[in-house]
């Protein structure tokens, strides 16, 4: 599979071309006020905050938009429920769907009518989804940062097997957005909005063989 695409969703941003759209504004971006490297113990305490927030997290639901490196938008619905299970549906015309059941994450390009599928923990999907999240014992940290009511994390995948770079920003704990560099320069920026933590989701959102046979709306 495209390890782009698939660093690109993780650690939760999809490189891939999508048709572009016009998108609505998503969660407010990073404010512009300066930008401070955490240390030591300021740096240690906030990435025991972020774990606690992650491992806190059951279900999530809410709306995403993709903003590629050419520039061109997209958006769309994801659906998340830890650990392991993952669905991000795509608004029309862009034409793909990504499910990660547990194991494996499988990525549909309908118009291509094409399926890839890897193993859940060769992608850096497993950062955010595993059953226990530690950053520091799961990933590279480059480095922990500040920006007013921001704190962002700036990782690589430890094992290798991806290839680039991830940022994850948080805002006032909760995770709104990354951005992903890959290994040719290239950015890929995701911003999360509507966001809620539903009771409970149907267990068929996350089936493979809705990949293969996407379910009529």
């Amino acid at each position: 599979m495209n390890k782009s695409i698939l660093l690109a969703v993780a650690a939760l941003a999809l490189a891939a071309p999508v048709a572009a759209q016009t998108a609505r504004p998503g969660a407010a971006t990073v404010a512009s006020s300066s930008l401070v490297t955490l240390e030591g113990a300021e740096r240690t305490q906030a990435l025991a905050q972020i774990n606690a927030e992650l491992n806190g997290i059951q279900r999530l639901q809410g709306r995403f938009i993709q903003t590629g490196p050419d520039g061109s938008r997209a958006a769309g619905t994801f659906y998340m429920q830890r650990p392991g299970r993952l669905r991000f549906e795509y608004d029309a015309p862009a034409t793909l769907l990504i499910v990660a059941d547990g194991s494996v994450v499988a990525l549909r390009d309908t118009a291509l009518r094409t399926t890839e599928r890897t193993p859940l923990r060769s992608t850096p999907l497993s950062l955010i989804l595993g059953e226990r999240i530690d950053l520091e014992r799961n990933a590279r940290i480059i480095r922990v940062s500040r920006q007013g009511a921001w704190t962002l994390v700036t990782a690589r995948d430890r094992a290798g097997q991806t290839d680039g770079v991830i940022s994850l920003k948080f805002n006032n704990g909760e995770l709104r957005e990354w951005d992903v560099v890959d290994a040719t320069g290239a950015r890929t920026n995701i911003q999360l909005s509507e966001i809620t933590r539903p009771a409970s989701l149907d267990r068929g959102l996350f089936r493979l063989e809705d990949v293969l046979a996407p379910r009529r709306r």
